[in-house]
């Protein structure tokens, strides 16, 4: 089992204390420690296989968690490669920090509403999340999913109403899939690209009106000082290179 396979879905923090014990890193130059948003999973596993094989002997320690988690190891001192997040705000502090090199957009997302798949709240659109009784689950404001879906919310004039309803503000947008999942609220609102084919068997999947024009942006930069700048150069290079732009949209991501 790779490093990075046993890394994806590591404790916070765990960067900024594999960094402290001085343990992490095999010493290859093609090595890449990444830390990428939460709903980057499924998508950069897999580009971290591909780079594996295209770098035999190098390993990729992929760190997935909410952005704003990942910025705030970024600003403690945790050593990395490269950084996704996935919204530009986030991405725009760690530039003006000199954190990370100049920024680009390398992927879109679009929000969804998912329900259990045998719709205990009776939620049809969008607008039954402010009906009394209905019990939603979001992300964290302070997280890029819970920031765009109380965007969308407030453009559709239901932000306050739907606030009300409010059960759980989750950790990062793969908590309120699994949460909506296992029925733990009757409706909650993530990317089309957390709609795996696994969770797609346990949900109904709703569309938010495309009128609202909330559309999530995702920015990658390399690291300012980078643990390995050639693994760091290189990651990039196949993010941004053909083979991985059809894994992200193989995974629902859309062209930046």
């Amino acid at each position: 089992m790779t490093r990075r396979r046993e890394q994806a879905r590591v404790p916070r923090g765990a960067v900024l204390a594999c960094a402290l014990a001085a343990s992490c890193g095999s010493g290859d130059p093609y090595d890449a420690t990444v830390l990428a948003a939460a709903s980057l999973s499924e998508a950069f596993t897999e580009i971290a296989a591909s780079y594996e094989g295209r770098h035999p002997g190098a390993e990729v320690a992929l760190e997935l968690a909410a952005s704003s988690t990942l910025a705030a190891q970024v600003r403690a001192g945790a050593p990395f490669d490269v950084l996704a997040t996935a919204d530009e705000r986030t991405m725009a502090d760690a530039w003006r920090a000199e954190l990370v090199e100049r920024p680009e957009a390398f992927a879109t997302n679009r929000l969804v509403m998912i329900v259990p798949a045998d719709d205990p709240g009776e939620v049809r659109t969008v607008e039954d999340l402010a009906r009394p009784g209905v019990d939603v689950v979001l992300a964290h404001p302070g997280v890029p999913a819970g920031a765009y879906a109380r965007r969308a919310l407030a453009a559709l004039g239901i932000g306050s109403a739907v606030e009300a309803n409010v059960v759980s503000n989750a950790s990062d947008v793969k908590v309120v899939a699994a949460a909506v999942s296992l029925g733990e609220a009757d409706a909650g609102i993530v990317y089309a690209s957390d709609v795996t084919p696994a969770l797609a068997a346990r949900v109904r999947v709703l569309p938010i009106p495309e009128r609202v024009g909330v559309r999530a942006v995702y920015p990658i930069a390399a690291a300012a000082d980078p643990e390995h700048p050639r693994g760091s150069r290189a990651f990039l290079d196949l993010v941004r290179s053909p083979a991985g732009r059809r894994i992200l949209a193989a995974h629902g991501f859309g062209a930046p």
